[in-house]
């Protein structure tokens, strides 16, 4: 006898058994056609699995096992649908096909059922609106941040606001300054102070002199650490002079006491020439150190006769203290020049260095042991560089502005916009610019060294083309020797300018550390690339009170608006001073619909064909140099 078992993928499939085998039945569900009534969910769902069940259970097997039924292979027993199923398996198969019917009817159902309840789901009419979000929090803690001086290296510390009104006399402070000091200040500088010495002067002053008549054992850590933002040309030099001479006027030995360092050595020599003056009268020594002078010799002298005050950059003194030749036993004031620079430079780890020499050799080693000085016009918001400096008690002194940097009182902006189709004459546009200035000293900015051998080459040869003036053009790069830039320098600094404009092309070369007080105009020839350097290039003019002039060059869109979102945004200018404007405005001519650039930007059929002439005779004098 057989027994049939069945899989619902193959209907067709039966196992053959042997004659006299007992059977085995399959469990099954109840149908309709034995109880005649409509099944619920729930049956149907246990028909499903009870005859969708196609393997044995264990029992099942072993009871196969017993009864000695034998599986046949589906090869041998398959069977087409065209073939007559035997009488006796009838029903069987008939069983089968009304559960495979019964599903399939199952399936049609709940799809149906499934098309109707999505249809009848109302869907709102809000459903596709956007949720509303909260504010973003970055955006709010940057906008706090902006108020607070753009950074957080600041939030822990003590602020003195200064602004451009605080101008004195130095003869205000007479009771805090040495009689021989006050008489340099007021013989070779000036009788007023600056607003940045005025500020400083009156926090400091009070506390050296308090600290000098009863005891000096907490000096340093009376005054703490000066962190000064101010901008080029403020009186910095001569703010941190002063009290570095106040304090050492009454020693009565030699030592060092004061270390002042300085990014290049050209700043080198205008911080000696402050401080020499100051001192004369007192008998303090002032030395500098710079690459310049032999390093044995230098050692010899710094062994034999230590300083009182040292100027030095950061490559030199990390070869002193190697060498030994000078102490930090009893340094009391450490002063960063251009601190953003210094503090840039990574040169053998100078900053570590030195500050690991302090602590191994004073004998107070705790923090404070030092006043520390930063200076800059561009005060860096790196914490972490900050930080490195183990500031002790911190005073950080701003103008009290929001805004990230401060310009000169007295210096005009000007923009100048050269249209993009307009850019391959930016050369000749520039002499044009030129030649509305009268006996000018005039600085143009490049963006390096091959642009600006490229760019003076090429004016001369458009001055020698008769298309400009007479102005007489040099230029400053580092592929000039050391001492040419220095003679060139020297001469640009002495130069008188009666009857012809005297211009210098340089790199940010000379963005830092250059007094030059006689500078009219400042050519931003290509934008610097961050609002920092912007600052130091703007700051060779207008210097000291004076007045002074920054053009920019802008060429296209993308010029004007970095110009404006990049740079403009974080300059911070007094309220009834003076706003950029575009270039001309003022000598513009009564044409309603002429630009105020035009004068600049319009060139004839002549001066082009002139200014192309110009650039094949650059091209052939390039081609001989090469050559």
């Amino acid at each position: 006898m057989f027994a049939v078992r069945f899989d619902p993928n193959n209907v067709a499939q039966v196992i053959d058994q042997s004659e006299g085998s007992s059977v085995v039945p399959l469990k099954r569900g109840r149908t309709q056609e034995d109880d005649g009534e409509e099944m619920d969910d729930n049956n149907k769902a246990e028909l499903e699995e009870e005859e969708l069940e196609i393997q044995p259970t264990s029992s099942e097997e072993e009871l196969d096992k017993e009864v000695g039924i034998e599986e046949v292979e589906d090869d041998d027993v398959e069977m087409q649908g065209t073939e007559e199923i035997p009488k006796k398996h009838s029903s069987i198969m008939s069983r089968f096909t009304q559960t495979i019917s019964l599903q399939d009817k199952i399936a049609k159902e709940e799809i149906i059922d499934g098309e109707q309840n999505v249809s009848q789901v109302e869907v709102p009419e809000h459903a596709l609106e956007h949720i509303p979000q909260p504010a973003i929090v970055r955006d709010e803690y940057a906008q706090q941040i902006s108020k607070e001086h753009k950074s957080v290296a600041w939030f822990n510390t003590a602020k003195v606001h200064y602004d451009n009104s605080m101008v004195k006399t130095f003869t205000c402070f007479a009771d805090e300054m040495q009689p021989k000091l006050l008489q340099n200040v007021e013989k070779y500088f000036s009788a007023n102070s600056f607003p940045i010495q005025t500020a400083l002067l009156e926090n400091l002053l009070p506390i050296l002199n308090f600290s000098l008549s009863t005891t000096k054992k907490h000096l340093t850590r009376r005054v703490g650490d000066v962190l000064v933002n101010a901008s080029t040309g403020s009186g910095k030099t001569l703010a941190y002079s002063i009290p570095i001479v106040q304090l050492l006027s009454k020693r009565t030995v030699n030592r060092l006491r004061a270390l002042i360092i300085v990014p290049t050595k050209l700043l080198i020599n205008q911080v000696y020439d402050t401080i020499n003056k100051l001192a004369q009268g007192t008998g303090l020594i002032i030395s500098i150190s710079k690459l310049e002078n032999s390093l044995k010799e230098e050692h010899k002298k710094f062994m034999q006769s230590e300083p009182d005050v040292l100027i030095i950059t950061p490559g030199r003194l990390v070869d002193h203290l190697q060498m030994k030749s000078i102490s930090m036993k009893n340094l009391q004031m450490l002063i960063l020049d251009e601190a953003d620079h210094l503090l840039n430079q990574s040169f053998q780890n100078w900053c570590p260095r030195l500050l690991s020499q302090i602590t191994a050799e004073k004998h107070d080693q705790r923090p404070g042991n030092v006043i520390k000085m930063v200076f800059s016009a561009t005060l860096t918001t790196n914490t972490e560089k900050l930080h490195g400096l183990n500031l002790n008690n911190p005073r950080l002194f701003i103008m009290d502005s929001v805004k990230l940097y401060s310009l000169p009182e007295k210096l005009q902006e000007y923009i100048v916009n050269i249209p993009t189709s307009k850019s391959l004459y930016k050369p000749l546009i520039l002499l044009h610019l030129l030649d509305h200035m009268k006996s000018a000293k005039v600085l143009v900015f490049v963006k390096s060294n091959e642009a600006s051998l490229r760019l003076a080459c090429l004016l001369n040869i458009l001055i020698d083309q008769n298309l400009a003036q007479r102005h007489i053009v040099e230029t400053i790069n580092s592929n000039n020797s050391k001492g040419e830039n220095k003679r060139l320098v020297n001469k640009f600094a002495s130069a008188e300018c009666e009857s012809k404009n005297r211009i210098l092309i340089t790199t940010d070369l000379m963005s830092r550390g250059i007094d030059i007080n006689d500078i009219s105009d400042v050519i931003n020839y290509d934008l610097p690339i961050s609002s920092q350097q912007y600052v130091h290039r703007c700051g060779r003019t207008a210097r000291a009170q004076s007045k002074g002039n920054a053009y920019n060059l802008l060429v296209g869109k993308g010029e004007r608006d970095f110009w404006k979102d990049q740079i403009d945004e974080d300059m911070s200018r007094e309220v009834n001073g003076l706003p950029p404007q575009n270039w001309g405005e003022e000598i513009i001519s009564s044409d309603a619909n002429s630009k105020p650039s035009d004068a600049l930007i319009n060139i004839s059929t002549e001066e082009e064909d002139r200014y192309k002439h110009s650039l094949e005779l650059l091209k052939e004098k390039a081609t001989k140099k090469n050559a």
